[in-house]
């Protein structure tokens, strides 16, 4: 508009001028270029009017290219597949209403925050992240219920790895519980990924793609030791349908499912007797705490688990053990026991009368099989 202007103002100029040479004006009237919107946004991954179909490869390739986790993608797919489905029209014409009845529709059907939360951050990756469209803003994520983790006694523990019917299945579990790594970190672990000099276990690209170092128990090392000789550093520690033995592992051979070691805890879980809701992740929260209660150290366990904020393994605190200094004690107890002391308590013994003696003095003349005697009793007293 500025440009405009100037250049209009120009033309007046010259034809004030009895239409003489164009001459450029000069000072307020100067003609300049126009107003570059530098923060103007980049170009949507999809665009024009495409079909659900191709919206929804075009996203996936886009998450592939920026490196998502595989779960991600298939999460964020699944999710988009179904707000299609649900949507029914051409993705170019959703708008903030049609996100908000379909979260709505989430809500009614039972799902719980963190699902709902999910199909939001793929709605919102897409859309508005990925194509420029703003049909999520205003839309907060939905709150998650505050949830304390379970947590495992080391009776449990001891009677969880005893109920295991497999070497394969103690091992596995073992070392979620000995080291607090991930279901999906343990499952990949390769045997090159022990080294027994320095006593570590490294993972790598776990969560968040950060590589760490966890200890490597000395329970299970003779045992790794011994199984590591058999194979070769590129084979799984838990291949995919074959136990551990002493056979090499061809080629591209794939490693244990998380879904599989999930059924090994539930069947442990059974056999132990355990009345808790206990998963793969509750031995990750089972070490945690432990190893709070004995060592006290947040920032080593916080490096240990891979957690980026402190304030994520802050949680264990609140269900650690207190010690005995720090103990609460209900009021109802410590009633209850200053009654039992008082009933307990040791009356005081009445005074004594005396000593009792008995005396038995034989007497003569005994018939044949009888024997007789004169008893006498004396109390001797103060």
């Amino acid at each position: 508009m500025i440009a405009e202007s100037t250049q209009a103002r120009s033309r007046q100029l010259s034809t004030y001028n009895n239409d003489k040479p164009y001459a450029p004006a000069r000072g307020r009237y100067a003609p300049r270029g126009g107003v570059e919107d530098r923060l103007r946004s980049t170009a949507p991954v999809v665009e024009g009017c495409p079909t659900a179909g191709e919206f929804l490869r075009k996203i996936v390739r886009e998450l592939k290219i920026r490196f998502y986790q595989a779960k991600t993608i298939k999460n964020y797919r699944n999710a988009l597949r179904s707000f299609l489905r649900w949507y029914g029209g051409p993705p170019h014409r959703v708008t903030r209403e049609d996100v908000r009845e379909f979260l709505l529709y989430l809500v009614d059907a039972g799902l719980g925050s963190s699902w709902v939360s999910m199909h939001l951050s793929a709605i919102r990756t897409a859309f508005d992240k990925m194509c420029h469209r703003q049909v999520t803003l205003g839309l907060a994520t939905p709150r998650r219920p505050k949830r304390l983790p379970v947590v495992l006694s080391i009776e449990e523990v001891q009677r969880l790895l005893e109920a295991t019917p497999t070497l394969r299945d103690k091992l596995l579990l073992g070392l979620m519980y000995a080291t607090g790594m991930r279901v999906s970190e343990v499952v990949r672990l390769r045997w090159r990924d022990i080294d027994f000099d320095r006593r570590l276990v490294n993972v790598w690209q776990g969560k968040g793609r950060s590589d760490r170092q966890v200890m490597l128990p000395e329970t299970f090392e003779p045992l790794l030791r011994h199984l590591s000789e058999q194979f070769t550093g590129d084979d799984y520690i838990f291949p995919a349908g074959k136990a551990m033995a002493g056979e090499h592992l061809p080629a591209g051979q794939r490693h244990l499912s998380p879904r599989t070691a999930e059924r090994a805890m539930e069947r442990a879980v059974r056999i132990a007797g355990i009345k808790k809701k206990a998963t793969p992740h509750t031995l990750r929260h089972s070490f945690a705490c432990h190893t709070y209660e004995y060592t006290c150290d947040l920032r080593k366990i916080q490096q240990i688990l891979g957690h980026v904020h402190l304030e994520t393994t802050t949680i264990y605190v609140r269900v650690a053990k207190p010690t005995d200094g720090q103990a609460v004690v209900s009021p109802l107890d410590v009633m209850t026991r200053k009654q039992n002391s008082r009933s307990q308590a040791v009356r005081p013994r009445t005074p004594s009368v005396g000593r009792l003696r008995i005396h038995l003095k034989p007497e003569p003349g005994e018939k044949p099989g009888f024997r007789s005697a004169k008893v006498t009793l004396s109390i001797q007293t103060d």
